[in-house]
């Protein structure tokens, strides 16, 4: 059988077609749960950066599907209002054009 080749938000597209956001949504909890768990291992010294990283890298994966399906300006927008806040607990002005 030919493999076909598919560019990221095509492969997100037939993963959200295959699955369904119902079940990506389970998914996107298993991964942030193994990434708070990894996250947790290298906090007391028996974890590595290289799990920790592909746990980074499921998640992502996971919020570009669901970006791809709908929610990019709510998350972008989200996304603005926690830096803005950030700016203000560091007592900085926050640019998000510069």
């Amino acid at each position: 059988m030919k493999m076909a080749y598919v560019n990221r938000s095509s492969l997100y597209k037939l993963a959200l077609q295959k699955w369904g956001p119902e079940s990506q949504m389970v998914k996107l909890v298993e991964e942030t749960g193994e990434l708070v768990a990894e996250a947790a291992r290298n906090v007391n010294g028996i974890g590595n950066e290289v799990a920790l990283a592909s746990k980074m890298a499921d998640v992502e994966i996971m919020i570009e599907q669901f970006r791809l399906n709908g929610l990019a300006t709510l998350i972008d927008y989200q996304k603005e209002q926690k830096l803005q806040r950030l700016a203000q607990r560091l007592e900085v002005t926050y640019d998000p054009e510069k």
